[in-house]
């Protein structure tokens, strides 16, 4: 028997084949003999964390480097934008990492509350930093928060999401560490309100009475008491949770205040908190897509949000958000992977099914920035295509 040597998988392409299986442990085969990878395998690995597989076989076809396609020649800025496509993918192990510990400090804390006892921010504030840092480092990640551990405690979900998404603005605001430690821990907690209403009320799966829709509109304030409290955090933090649900017509709660009344650090978290609150589950409607999501989020955002922020969340997310299925003029259905803030209306496309819908085996991509015989005719939901998000990263 031969030896076994390790393959680093930044190295492996679509279309490599070896004489001999190649295994992802001494215990799991990856891909059998004289089989060519497919991209899916090489995408599952990056997606697993793995960083080397092994073999004691050969490269049958050495010639092939490649069989990624493109539609033209790659500019420099596709090239970057498919380097941090791929760089993204490598990153989704870290991110659930990071969000589970993230959801057992904002668990903890939410218990505590429930109890009205006294406790630390410190894993609150080490998870802020956790989640800053990756974001510095591809704040696309925000992609794999979609549809993750949706089973778990919503509250808890909903919270550290919220603070993804308001990190991403802060970031985009060229915010100070001190102001996004502040920001990123109040949007962590921005739902300790919530503790104190009744659990019914909050899973109730049909409309909420007025007597029922009374008591929600208290958790701001609860929150706001409890997190002064027992957490002992600054005013700035506490706002969060008090002002969230105020809009900027003036038409929100608890206290109807209007524009700059409403403190920065809330106004990014109310369209942080709307837009997750659309693309989640819920006990009384399917989470929303996407695309109409901030199709919703742009139509009230005249009366309910700061335009400004709004806008920054907009140049940093898209009209069409990564993650967004679309169709193309051509028929062909994509998955966007990335975006100009300039251009929120010409994504850089990958291709899930071309003109016939017959399924990609290899990576085309289709940068719309530069490519003006093609546009954008429909967006899709998973359902509508068959397929899942995850499976064609």
């Amino acid at each position: 028997m031969g030896s076994m040597r390790k393959i680093a998988v930044e190295d492996l392409k679509s279309g490599m084949i070896f004489d001999k299986p190649v295994y992802v442990d001494k215990n799991n085969i990856l891909v059998g003999a004289n089989t060519a990878f497919q991209e899916a395998d090489i995408k599952k690995l990056m997606m697993w964390g793995v960083t080397d597989i092994e073999t004691e076989g050969e490269l049958i076809n050495p010639e092939v480097f490649s069989s990624a396609r493109q539609i033209e020649s790659p500019s420099d800025n596709e090239k970057r934008i498919i380097a941090d496509y791929n760089d993204l993918v490598k990153k989704r192990k870290r991110l659930i990492e990071i969000h589970s510990r993230a959801r057992t400090a904002v668990s903890t804390a939410y218990d505590c509350i429930r109890k009205m006892e006294p406790f630390e921010t410190t894993n609150l504030e080490n998870s802020v930093d956790d989640i800053i840092a990756i974001l510095k480092e591809n704040s696309n990640v925000f992609l794999f928060l979609y549809g993750l551990d949706e089973g778990k405690d919503y509250l808890v979900m909903h919270s550290v999401n919220v603070a993804f998404y308001a990190l991403i603005m802060g970031l985009a605001l060229n915010y100070n560490p001190v102001q996004l430690r502040d920001l990123g821990l109040g949007t962590l907690m921005i739902d300790a309100g919530m503790t104190k209403i009744p659990v019914y009320i909050i899973h109730k799966q049909s409309n909420l009475t007025e007597q029922e829709f009374k008591q929600i509109k208290t958790h701001p304030l609860h929150g706001y008491k409890a997190l002064k409290q027992v957490a002992q955090v600054s005013e700035n933090v506490a706002n969060i949770s008090l002002q969230h649900q105020e809009q900027f017509d003036g038409k929100g709660y608890p206290r109807g205040l209007k524009g700059n009344e409403i403190s920065e650090y809330a106004r990014i978290a109310a369209i942080a908190d709307s837009y997750e609150a659309q693309i989640s589950n819920r006990s009384w409607r399917g989470k929303v897509d996407f695309y109409h999501a901030m199709r919703n989020l742009l139509a009230g955002g005249v009366n309910k949000f700061d335009p400004v922020i709004l806008r920054v969340f907009l140049s940093r997310m898209s009209v069409y958000p990564i993650g967004s299925i679309i169709e193309l003029n051509n028929h062909s259905v994509g998955l966007v992977i990335g975006s100009a803030p300039e251009k929120p209306l010409r994504p850089v496309v990958k291709l899930i099914f071309d003109e016939q819908r017959n399924r990609m085996t290899d990576t085309v991509i289709v940068n719309l920035l530069n490519n003006s015989s093609f546009y954008i005719t429909r967006v899709f939901n998973e359902k509508e295509v068959g397929i899942s998000i995850f499976d064609v990263l």
